[in-house]
């Protein structure tokens, strides 16, 4: 009984499933580096020209994004994603989390000029890049910076439709 009323919802259903499992917000604020604002910068890091820029570097550098309100929070899992260019030595820009390790960035991780890494909070927080060990002489560009929380999106789903089938039988039996 409760089949043929979910075969009439189907836009219900389907806008549902959408919320849930459609693109998360990008936490950053102003990735695309459009301004000079919203980033703390320690070092030879420049916001210009829509890009965070470090050239021939002379010492250690960072550049800290404070994700507004959005903090990144504990045991919640993130995905990073950048767009690196003219990373000249490998090994030596590396990204960051509040109560975590530093990661690396090679050159070998860089496809196509775009970097993608996930990784799992250990305490609330925020995300930084800084160059590391032997940055004398780096020159790196970076922009579009995307932090976005993975979903467990089957999981979700499930419980999306299961929810649609429980409200719309109920819906059925009142009718």
């Amino acid at each position: 009984d409760t089949a043929s009323s979910i075969g009439t919802s189907t836009e219900m259903i389907q806008g549902q499933f959408n919320m849930l499992t459609s693109n998360q917000p990008n936490l950053v604020v102003n990735g695309d580096f459009a301004t000079d604002t919203d980033w703390s910068k320690v070092g030879d890091f420049v916001i210009s020209n829509g890009k965070a820029s470090i050239t021939n570097a002379s010492q250690y550098s960072q550049i800290t994004n404070q994700l507004g309100v959005n903090y990144l929070l504990s045991g919640k899992k993130y995905k990073l994603q950048v767009d690196i260019q003219t990373l000249s030595i490998s090994n030596v820009f590396a990204y960051r989390v509040t109560g975590g390790a530093v990661s690396p960035i090679s050159t070998s991780q860089v496809v196509n000029g775009v970097f993608k890494a996930e990784f799992t909070m250990t305490q609330d927080g925020y995300f930084w890049f800084q160059t590391t060990g032997d940055y004398a002489g780096l020159n790196v560009s970076i922009d579009n910076v995307s932090v976005k929380e993975v979903r467990a999106t089957t999981v979700e789903a499930s419980k999306c439709l299961a929810d649609a089938i429980h409200r719309i039988g109920i819906q059925d039996i009142q009718n």
